[in-house]
């Protein structure tokens, strides 16, 4: 029996501007504890915010990228997305939340080893984001900042409070500079064009054009 692939284009909107929003506001409240707008002890909260925001939130939208066939900001958000649902339960487990066992059996150095495990794939993403537009590489590049300085406090690597301080605030321009593009990506896709500039691309590694379907069917045949 003969079977025949079907491929069904995904024809929904673009979620770029939600996911971003998830990373923006969960950098907004989690840069006020760092930075002592509110109290730095009392992480309870940010717990929430950091499931539904920074985790649930950005996987919705890496999802929806993924069947769209982007690539960049399915792997970005799902990346981001599942570090914050790591974040949350982190926290959730340094609060007493799971009980006094787990609370007791914390080594905070274990996260400075997930900080430098994804300061090393950010500095991946960053070389790519310079070929996406303006605000993606700025807040990269600071993201690439912030797992530093993060990971030099858990270390307890040089000057300790000035590497907490660089966090807060490297964490807080995140979301500023997440709000605008997330505010820039929405009114974009309402009213199909740009409102708020967003940048062009650097252009320093030219991306391979994709083949078009007659073009890929030829290659697939001679297969």
């Amino acid at each position: 029996m003969d079977t025949q692939e079907v491929k069904i284009a995904y024809s929904g909107a673009d979620p770029t501007a939600f996911g971003v929003l998830g990373l923006a506001m969960v950098c907004f409240v989690a840069s006020s504890a760092k930075l002592g707008f509110t109290n730095p002890k009392a992480t309870a909260l940010i717990v929430v915010w950091a499931a539904l925001l920074g985790g649930i939130v950005q996987i919705m939208a890496a999802n929806i990228d993924f069947k769209k066939g982007n690539v960049f900001g399915g792997t970005v958000l799902g990346a981001y997305g599942f570090f914050w649902v790591g974040m949350a339960f982190s926290l959730a487990i340094m609060n007493g939340m799971f009980g006094p066992g787990m609370q007791a059996a914390v080594d905070p150095t274990m996260l400075g080893i997930v900080y430098i495990g994804y300061l090393i794939f950010s500095l991946f993403i960053t070389v790519a984001s310079l070929e996406v537009n303006v605000p993606f590489s700025i807040m990269l590049l600071l993201i690439d900042v912030l797992f530093f300085s993060l990971a030099a406090v858990s270390f307890k690597m040089g000057p300790v409070v000035m590497f907490a301080q660089l966090a807060g605030w490297s964490e807080f321009i995140i979301s500023l500079v997440g709000f605008y593009a997330s505010g820039a990506i929405f009114y974009k896709n309402f009213y199909g064009r740009e409102v708020l500039p967003l940048g062009k691309p650097w252009n320093l590694i030219k991306k391979v054009a994709p083949a078009s379907a007659q073009e890929a069917q030829k290659l697939k045949n001679a297969m």
